[in-house]
């Protein structure tokens, strides 16, 4: 599979952060790499035909988190030029727990273009079924070598893994992108599902995605749904699959 190049520049957001907290952060995120004490709750996705479990997504919590958010983990490991590190190891810690899952179900993981690109991601999923595994991609303005990103993207697709672009809907997720990964699921971000059923914009928004993906033979997936009156109406629009509070909270396997 090929590589990725990316230039490492600390995330623009940690600018905002002072450098006292600067410090501990990085104390913490080397902590965690060191003694591997980071973990993973599990979210499920589901079918909106039939609602049945189709998989789960991975979450990584951390040690003494009140925060269920993993962001300023992850922020504080890009301004040290470890998010490559930390990603692995939350992929690795998922991994391990995959048998855990109903044998049907696949596990999704998220990743940066250049972990999903790279030798350790390789060598995780030698290890287990590759079917089975979906890598979640957000855009990164980092990378700078598209074609070879791409190249490496279908590597693992000839592997047997699928990708999923994530954040779709939200401005984030440009065009170039979109046809440089062509994605086996296309997730609508929360943005556009909270409150779809009381507004129409949200509606031709997700209605666009939905037939987007199904004219690419990808599955559709919409996150961050709460109540019934989202669901009914992203059934309605043809919405493939699902997943928020409404199906469950992430939950740890091995608690």
């Amino acid at each position: 599979m090929g590589q990725v190049v990316a230039l490492r520049a600390p995330a623009p957001e940690m600018r905002e952060v002072p450098e006292s907290s600067r410090r501990v952060l990085s104390f913490d995120v080397e902590r965690v790499l060191q003694d591997d004490v980071l973990r993973m709750a599990f979210q499920s996705i589901v079918e909106l035909s039939g609602e049945t479990v189709l998989g789960f997504e991975a979450l990584a919590r951390f040690p003494g988190e009140q925060d269920p958010s993993p962001r300023r983990w992850f922020l504080a490991a890009d301004a040290l030029g470890m998010r490559h590190e930390l990603e692995l190891a939350a992929a690795a810690s998922s991994l391990r727990q995959l048998d855990l899952l109903p044998d049907h179900a696949f596990v999704a993981l998220n990743v940066s273009p250049i972990t999903a690109g790279g030798a350790g991601m390789r060598q995780l999923l030698e290890e287990v079924d590759p079917t089975r595994v979906v890598l979640e991609v957000k855009e990164d303005a980092s990378v700078v070598e598209y074609p070879r990103y791409s190249a490496a993207i279908e590597a693992l697709r000839d592997h047997g893994v699928r990708i999923a672009l994530d954040d779709t809907g939200t401005g984030n997720v440009g065009l170039q992108h979109l046809l440089d990964v062509r994605p086996d699921v296309l997730k609508i971000d929360t943005e556009v599902t909270r409150d779809i059923d009381r507004d129409p914009a949200r509606q031709a928004i997700a209605c666009a995605l939905g037939s987007l993906a199904d004219r690419a033979g990808a599955l559709s997936l919409a996150e961050g749904v709460e109540t019934v009156e989202e669901l009914d109406m992203l059934r309605s629009l043809g919405i493939g699959a699902a997943q928020g509070f409404l199906f469950g909270r992430p939950e740890l396997l091995d608690a």
